[in-house]
């Protein structure tokens, strides 16, 4: 936005000084911090190219245009995903594309962000004397309005607005897992955390770093006495620890970190690579179907799980995901 253009266009109107300066330094502050200006919801629409009762009504009904999904978790019990509806995903995605994207996320935040990943996250504690694995409580769900909320004024937008924003992305006063801008908001709400927990590993000669609700340091065998101080920290940002996954893997155990082993090269766990290669063989014997019954597979959405399995090994290992890739690329999914 052109804010020479902007005051010459209100002075036309004959909007008064002081209303003039006012919109000029709410709109300056918006551009110095390389954010969108919006004065409001009927400008909030327009850019993003629905009509304003729209906008409206997908932020006044916003908690009935989620469909609940429940996920099987490997460890048991099932994960909740709210899956926002099309026009209310592509709203989200616009939020998240063209404003969150724009606010900068500490360095040793891996999850969900281009250029990074469970190699990134996993990577600098390689080869280790120990590691500590923490992980976040219900961590989406933790995450409340009003942090949200706080989070889009303090960028400079306008209450008004940043109630707005807050309605179109939280579910129940609270982060849905399943929206697009959840991640990104999450990362965001979390640089205080990880700032804090990154001065901390400075101090105690250790690294660390963040995927997503993944708490991991390393270091020497000193770094266990700071284990009550970092879920101290944890709890004070408004978190919890899951105690139960609370794990402290010195050299001779197998050092794992989101998903991956770190003991003295980064590698996939033979478990994952073999369980791959004979789902694959079995789908090519007997066919998707009659395979997934014979296991008792319930899977919606089967060969994007297989798929997404390729994936991560080709992240480590780029030969191999690509050998698995292709097998399943061959596989008859209707079989």
């Amino acid at each position: 936005m052109d804010i020479i253009k902007l005051e010459q266009s209100m002075r036309l109107e004959g909007h008064r000084a002081d209303y003039i300066k006012l919109c000029k330094d709410y709109a300056i502050n918006l551009k110095r911090n390389e954010l969108p200006v919006i004065f409001n919801i009927e400008h909030l629409a327009k850019l993003i190219g629905i009509n304003a009762d729209e906008c409206y009504a997908y932020y006044q009904l916003s908690s009935n245009l989620y469909n609940e999904l429940l996920i099987p978790k490997r460890t048991g019990g099932q994960r909740v995903i709210n899956a926002p509806s099309e026009n209310l995903k592509y709203i989200q995605r616009w939020i998240l594309d063209n404003i969150l994207s724009n606010v900068s996320i500490s360095v040793h935040a891996n999850g969900f962000i281009n250029e990074r990943s469970i190699v990134t996250n996993a990577i600098q504690h390689i080869g280790k004397k120990c590691v500590i694995n923490l992980d976040i409580k219900d961590f989406f769900p933790s995450i409340t309005y009003i942090q949200v909320y706080n989070l889009f004024n303090r960028l400079g937008y306008s209450r008004h607005l940043s109630m707005v924003f807050t309605g179109l992305c939280t579910l129940d006063n609270k982060l849905p897992q399943g929206a697009p801008t959840s991640p990104y908001l999450s990362n965001i709400i979390c640089k205080n955390l990880d700032d804090r927990l990154s001065l901390l590993a400075s101090h105690i000669n250790a690294s660390y770093s963040r995927y997503a609700d993944d708490i991991t340091f390393s270091g020497d065998r000193g770094i266990t006495s700071y284990i009550k101080l970092i879920k101290k920290v944890v709890q004070e940002e408004r978190f919890l620890i899951n105690e139960k996954k609370v794990r402290v893997q010195f050299q001779y155990h197998r050092q794992m970190v989101t998903g991956l082993i770190v003991n003295e090269k980064l590698s996939i766990p033979k478990k994952t690579r073999n369980y791959l290669r004979q789902e694959i063989y079995y789908c090519q014997k007997y066919g998707v179907k009659d395979h997934m019954s014979k296991k008792g597979l319930y899977k919606t959405n089967y060969q994007g799980h297989l798929t997404g399995l390729a994936q991560f090994i080709k992240m480590v290992d780029s030969k191999l995901g690509e050998e698995y890739l292709k097998s399943l690329d061959k596989i008859d999914w209707e079989s």
